[in-house]
């Protein structure tokens, strides 16, 4: 308790500076709002920090393993696809406790998760910006999580530094980074896929379909191909099959060349 009273009346002093500061923000020129404040890059609108692209293959085949389809059913499929990954960065404090003035503290809890939710260039050093609490304040904090002893407000999209002196309690908390990750929707890049279609008289049919992602549109361009019923081999579009049984109820078969 007595060191408490002890910071109190260190930073008595201070708290005028806190009330001329916060007094005349909303009072100057243009020139000065620059002057004065910090420009914020702030985290996309939805809170994530960046973008990766993650490419992802999926194919339905499997090389000398017997399969059966039917008509209108899938023989050899291979497709590749890019998703959107998104990476939300949080900080959770590693103890209770908080900035501490003569005035209102900026407290903190271990027991929250707090999001990023931009950063600032402040003498050739980048801080990350805590979501401000209630009343508005602002923690900044360094890439290793270490707390910046002066508070923040945001006044037209841009950080103010309050003049009021802070002491940090207890002196070796810190934020720990903690990440999340989402997914956005897959859009397939390129692939092909073979449909058996069935019996046209005594031939086969199949349909080759090759997929492409031009411009921001899918792209098809489809083949048709009819065999013999009674060939034991057929190929085309470098793909091998060997067929084992055939009826009007569907195919057995084999991929052996892709």
């Amino acid at each position: 308790m007595k060191k408490i009273f002890m910071v109190l009346a260190v930073l008595g002093l201070s708290s005028c500076f806190y009330l001329k500061g916060d007094y005349t923000l909303g009072r100057r020129n243009a020139f000065n709002d620059f002057f004065y404040t910090y420009n914020i890059r702030y985290y996309d609108d939805e809170g994530f920090k960046g973008e990766d692209v993650e490419f992802i293959s999926e194919s339905d085949f499997k090389e000398g393993v017997a399969r059966h389809t039917v008509p209108g059913g899938i023989v050899v499929s291979s497709k590749m696809y890019e998703m959107a990954v998104y990476s939300n960065d949080y900080v959770r404090p590693s103890k209770k406790g908080g900035l501490v003035s003569y005035t209102v503290p900026v407290e903190f809890s271990d027991e929250k998760r707090y999001k990023l939710i931009g950063e600032v260039e402040i003498e050739g050093s980048v801080y990350r910006l805590v979501e401000p609490n209630r009343f508005g304040d602002v923690i900044l904090i360094n890439n290793y999580g270490d707390i910046y002893k002066r508070v923040g407000r945001i006044y037209n999209n841009r950080l103010a530094l309050l003049n009021t002196a802070f002491i940090l309690e207890p002196a070796d908390a810190i934020f720990k980074y903690e990440t999340s990750t989402s997914t956005g929707s897959k859009e397939i890049v390129q692939g092909f896929e073979v449909r058996y279609l069935g019996l046209k008289g005594y031939n086969m049919v199949f349909e080759y379909n090759r997929i492409s992602h031009i411009g921001g549109d899918v792209i098809e361009d489809k083949k048709k191909y009819e065999f013999p019923m009674y060939d034991e081999k057929v190929s085309f579009e470098g793909i091998g099959l060997q067929i084992l049984d055939i009826n009007d109820a569907g195919l057995e078969y084999k991929v052996t060349k892709i």
